[in-house]
């Protein structure tokens, strides 16, 4: 991030010594001093959205794996749940037909 500073403030710094400049060498001079500062900070921009794009994806990447394990979890659940009620209901099948055999 300094060197961002830094580029901002000597392109500053030169916009505002080039309004004093009357020789129009010198004015180019310092407006391709101010163009090579241009490109420093659209580098260093682009560098951090590259990186912030690869944490997002890590991100994205991480939600995705613990969606699908909660999706895990929740259908063994489902399952064991539906298992307990066909346990019940033969239970309660059971006792009936029992029941309905006494006298």
């Amino acid at each position: 991030m300094e060197v961002g500073n830094d580029a901002v403030q000597t392109s500053s710094d030169l916009s505002d010594e080039a309004q004093n400049d009357v020789i129009t060498q010198d004015i180019l001079k310092k407006m391709a001093v101010q163009n090579v500062q241009s490109v420093s900070l659209q580098k260093l921009l682009q560098s951090e959205e590259q990186k912030q794009t690869r944490l997002m994806a890590a991100a994205g990447i991480n939600l995705s794996d613990m969606s699908s394990r909660l999706d895990e979890q929740s259908r063994r659940e489902q399952a064991q749940s539906n298992s307990s009620a066909v346990q019940i209901l033969n239970t309660a099948a059971f006792a009936d037909a029992f029941w309905e055999k006494r006298p």
